[in-house]
């Protein structure tokens, strides 16, 4: 992985902090945001990253929205290594992003978020509702695109049993074997609301049957967005109780394939009374990034935040 050097203040979040510094200054324990060019007036929401810092996240930003009214489109900003910073960012556009379709189906509104670029950056899985139905009621479904000399294909639907006519899938990601998938589901079977669901290829390249992830991870509440970092913690969303209010961000280690250790809050540096969600993890190992309503530090709306891993409970 490419080593960024002298970094402004708000890109010391690719991990150029030590985690083993005698004193700790006020930019070591604050949680920052993300500022412009990335977060606007609008709702901004979530994101990963590629291994070269490459960013792919969701707006509600109207200025470069493919259509009027879209509620969400997927954005790319590549990063600048001569400013410390992401470019622009730019809507991917038709056809990864869909315009509205309400005239198919009302549930067709054209929105399209929670991406997951692969680290070699060239592919992204999200959630879009395109192919929604009314009856049955399917509001989103998993697709996949990957960029082919340097063009992102037309996204392909993930199919059955990925995605299900009442699972309502979404917040797909890979873990760091780079061979599974997880994502959450609403499928029957599981603990109650969105559970988090993990599935891998079989040698014709034919998506299993997913696995429930179990009681460690799932509760009766929400559970989705599943992200993992190398040392084998896996970060998550949940509204399970005993939260700091709204959705909270929790941890928990990998113990094996489809087991995981037990869960625990990453505390009131990162969780707050808002909803705070979608945890990502930008390039090198020491920070955290998510989204939040949290009102301080906003720039008007949803924003995306990070802070070094050394705020978190464990």
């Amino acid at each position: 992985m490419r080593i960024f050097r002298n970094l402004p203040l708000g890109l010391l979040l690719l991990g150029t902090l030590s985690a083993q510094a005698q004193e700790r200054s006020w930019v070591d324990l604050a949680v920052h945001n993300f500022g412009a060019p990335i977060n606007t007036m609008w709702a901004e929401g979530e994101l990963s990253f590629a291994a070269d810092g490459t960013m792919v996240y969701c707006s509600a930003r109207q200025d470069m929205a493919v259509a009027p009214g879209d509620p969400k489109d997927l954005y790319i900003s590549t990063f600048n290594e001569e400013t410390g910073g992401w470019n622009q960012p730019i809507n991917m556009g038709l056809p990864i992003n869909a315009a509205p379709a309400t005239d198919v189906d009302p549930l067709r509104l054209g929105d399209d978020r929670e991406p997951w670029i692969t680290a070699d950056g060239n592919t992204i899985y999200f959630k879009s509702d395109r192919l929604a139905t009314s009856s049955p009621n399917n509001a989103t479904d998993l697709f996949v695109t990957h960029k082919i000399d340097g063009v992102w294909s037309t996204p392909e639907l993930i199919p059955y049993p990925i995605s299900t006519d009442e699972g309502n899938e979404h917040c797909p990601a890979i873990l760091q074997d780079g061979e599974t998938l997880c994502f959450a589901s609403r499928r029957p079977g599981g603990f109650g609301g969105s559970d988090i669901y993990c599935s891998q290829q079989d040698d014709a390249g034919t998506w299993m049957e997913p696995v429930n992830q179990g009681p460690n991870i799932n509760t009766a509440g929400e559970e989705f967005h599943f992200t993992q970092d190398t040392d084998g913690m896996v970060y998550f969303t949940s509204n399970r109780p005993g939260g700091y209010g709204g959705m909270d961000i929790y941890g928990s280690m990998q113990q094996g394939q489809n087991s995981w250790g037990s869960a625990y809050n990453l505390g009131p540096q990162v969780n707050t009374a808002s909803a705070d969600m979608c945890p990502a993890l930008p390039p090198g190992t020491g920070t955290i990034s998510w989204f939040s309503s949290r009102e301080d530090n906003s720039l008007g709306n949803i924003d995306i935040f990070w802070t070094n891993k050394l705020n978190t409970a464990r």
